[in-house]
């Protein structure tokens, strides 16, 4: 019987999570067989049949569309919407998690109050929205993109999150028709009572708020001419000429304009129509959202942080160029990025006479533009620290508008400087260059990027992927793939409604995965328990590494001043035997980012502390706050209470002034001491964790990756001020 479950599990590929779930319900269903019905898989597939039912279920629709006059069919499936979200809207388990009224929301810091925004309903759309519709109705706003929607719920989990309601029609290419107008062109409700999940009756009506889309998807939702029209934003007039200019504001577009000049060309002759539409970047299509009240597809799409600023500005041009200009530097320099990039930070030599002779050879112009390209890249990750915040203030938005023009401005400067080298025919007049000066609007509009980006959307396909692969035939395979995606959501909502059942029974007897290996001590959580060692062993063990020189009288040392400075008893002539040692390290911090509690995960692993890794640490001390390197964490109890310490490298040597080159990059250079100097501390006093990137041309110095989180961009900032002028 084990061979043959063993041979099962690996002849289907099933990975430890799954193998260890089918094991424990094999061991339950051995205790309690009575409980298990199924006999087939013809009897689970008809109870999940009857299961289906439990929620709006896909339908098929006939489509017909006329081309050339003549009648073109399709088959659609999809889930009808206003049936789907009333789905929603009447579960009582989600009823809390619904948020009816537009707010606005404000903090003070400490001199006045300052509003802020993070969930769509703190952004002006939604509040527009309920001011002209007045109180007595509710709008339930929907987040749209191609390949799936979502209502926007707070705290969505399980089955009331984003879900596929439909399948586009296929339409094979047409190799004569392909690229013609006509062919581009052709592939391209009322408010109700209702009773609500928590009792109260509401009149509502749909609002497509949001529209989340990569740029051609957005060109698709908007019907504009995508990257060969005159204006090729979906939600502005820019002219494609000016893409690149990031100060100019173009008037933008709205659904009454575009709907107005659809309507005229229909009334003119054909070469009259093409201009005025072209004039526009627009196709003569219906716009489906123009039938839903205070849906403006031109307001509701939203800059998309992953498609334009990640994998466009940033992958597919700043990246490209920073490549193509290290490559004109020579091979070695190519071959040294490689080795010593790091994600958000660039170490570069500050003597390069010593380091790099090759790059004296090249004359002064190309040492200039390559440092441009640089601050050009520094000031990308900023503007992406703040277009990424979660949460935005008064404050935060102008800043960032500041943060866009100064990144205007030296990517002008980048160009400027590659006049007259092989860099200048590089074209910056691009959608994904321009579409991120719409982004703080957006945030104004629709809260924190996070509600309108398709990042999350993205892990969709996968679900999709797997259907297609492991429960389909290959044929006729779109109707098998949404069974298969509807039964996932129907499985949600039964666990969902188990789960809650369980807890409302507060069932002891049900079999819970057991807890990893941590133990939490105040704002800590420490795990990867090691076994207890004696002072002479650990000694004994680390004596080739200078930190742990008189560990046992450094240690003692430090607590006859640490345990009375913190109101403990001394040992009082018990000595401390034993320590344990840990190399995991969870510390609780509250983010400037969000004002929310937070967690940082850090492992202490001494064989990797000549790498760039998260085993850094920001340190409260008595005079200031300081980064540590972690060296050994460990716990020992002292007077029946167990401590958690730490012995940690400070990085507080002082380098000197900041050399022009680092200010230029937003470097922030610290030095550590020598191994032989280590301190201990008491892991409460850590703030949070740090990655610090080695400068490989100076042994002991690092730079502080600020941009790894928008709470150390913003932490940095606090110590050291004139940071934040620069």
């Amino acid at each position: 019987m084990d061979f043959e479950f063993a041979e099962f599990a690996q002849e289907n590929m099933l990975n430890r999570a799954a193998t260890n779930k089918l094991i424990a319900l094999i061991r339950r269903c051995a205790a309690n067989i009575e409980e298990f019905t199924i006999k087939n898989y013809d009897d689970m597939d008809k109870q999940w049949e009857a299961a289906s039912k439990k929620c709006t279920n896909f339908e098929k629709y006939d489509v017909q569309v006329l081309y050339k006059n003549a009648p073109q069919s399709f088959q659609m499936f999809a889930r009808p919407l206003w049936e789907w979200t009333l789905d929603l809207i009447q579960d009582p388990c989600l009823a809390p998690c619904f948020v009816w009224d537009a707010v606005k929301m404000y903090r003070h810091n400490g001199k006045s109050f300052v509003r802020f925004w993070n969930e769509p309903w703190t952004g002006n759309a939604f509040w527009q929205i309920q001011i002209i519709k007045m109180r007595n109705y509710k709008a339930y706003p929907i987040i749209a993109r191609l390949s799936n929607i979502a209502v926007a719920i707070r705290n969505s989990n399980g089955w009331g999150g984003g879900q596929i309601v439909g399948e586009l029609p296929i339409i094979a290419d047409d190799n004569a028709e392909s690229g013609k107008a006509g062919y581009v062109n052709f592939k391209t409700a009322t408010s109700v009572w209702t009773n609500c999940g928590d009792g109260n009756a509401r009149w509502l009506f749909p609002v497509v708020l949001i529209l989340a889309a990569d740029y051609e998807e957005a060109s698709i939702m908007t019907l504009i001419r995508g990257l060969g029209g005159n204006h090729p934003c979906p939600v502005c007039l820019v002219h494609r000429d000016e893409q690149s200019d990031l100060t100019l504001v173009s008037p933008l577009r709205t659904a009454q304009q575009s709907q107005a000049a659809v309507k005229l060309a229909r009334g003119l002759l054909s070469e009259p129509a093409e201009e005025l539409l072209k004039n526009l970047g627009l196709r003569k299509v219906d716009n489906v959202f123009w039938k839903v009240a205070y849906s403006d597809p031109h307001q509701a799409i939203s800059f998309d942080r992953l498609h334009s600023h990640h994998s466009g500005l940033w992958g597919d041009h700043l990246f490209g160029q920073l490549k193509l200009q290290l490559t004109s530097l020579g091979d070695r320099q190519s071959a040294k990025l490689d080795q010593h990039l790091i994600v958000g930070a660039i170490s570069i030599t500050s003597k390069p006479s010593q380091t790099y002779p090759s790059m004296m050879a090249q004359n002064m112009k190309t040492l200039q533009k390559w440092l441009k390209l640089l601050t050009c890249v520094r000031a990308y990750l900023e503007l992406d620290v703040y277009v990424g915040l979660k949460l935005h203030t008064a404050d935060t938005i102008p800043a960032g508008r500041q943060q866009l023009q100064k990144f205007d401005r030296l990517l002008k400067e980048y160009r400027d400087a590659c006049i007259g080298t092989e860099f200048e025919d590089k074209n910056w007049n691009f959608p994904k260059a321009h579409l991120h000066t719409h982004a703080f609007d957006d945030i104004v509009r629709k809260g924190a990027s996070k509600n309108f980006g398709t990042k999350i959307d993205e892990s969709m396909h996968g679900a999709v992927r797997a259907a297609y692969l492991r429960q389909t035939n290959f044929k006729n395979v779109q109707p098998q793939i949404l069974r298969s995606l509807h039964r996932c959501m129907v499985g949600k909502l039964i666990r969902d409604q188990l789960d809650d059942l369980d807890e409302s029974l507060n069932n002891d007897d049900l079999e819970h995965t057991p807890p990893p290996d941590l133990e939490t001590l105040g704002n800590a959580v420490v795990g990867a328990k090691q076994k207890p060692i004696s002072f002479q062993d650990l000694e004994a063990a680390k004596a080739s590494d200078a930190a742990f020189t008189k560990f046992r009288i450094n240690f003692a040392n430090f607590l006859n001043v640490f345990l009375p400075a913190y109101g403990h008893a001394l040992p009082g002539g018990k000595r401390v035997a034993f320590i344990t040692p840990y190399q995991f390290l969870k510390v609780h911090f509250k983010s400037l980012e969000h004002w929310l509690d937070d967690a940082d995960f850090l492992r202490c692993n001494p064989c990797f502390h000549n790498r760039a890794r998260y085993d850094a640490a920001l340190v409260k001390t008595t005079a200031d706050n300081i980064f540590v390197r972690l060296v050994f964490v460990f716990t020992c109890e002292i007077g029946g209470k167990v401590h958690p310490f730490a012995l940690v490298q400070p990085l507080d040597v002082k380098t000197g002034p900041r050399t022009i080159k680092d200010k230029a990059l937003g470097l922030h250079r610290i030095r550590q001491r020598e191994r032989s100097k280590c301190e201990f501390i008491s892991v409460h006093s850590i703030i949070r964790g740090a990655l610090l990137a080695p400068d490989f041309d100076k042994r002991g110095d690092y730079f502080v990756v600020d941009i790894v989180d928008a709470d150390m961009y913003f932490r940095l900032k606090t110590m050291y001020p004139d940071r934040a002028m620069e």
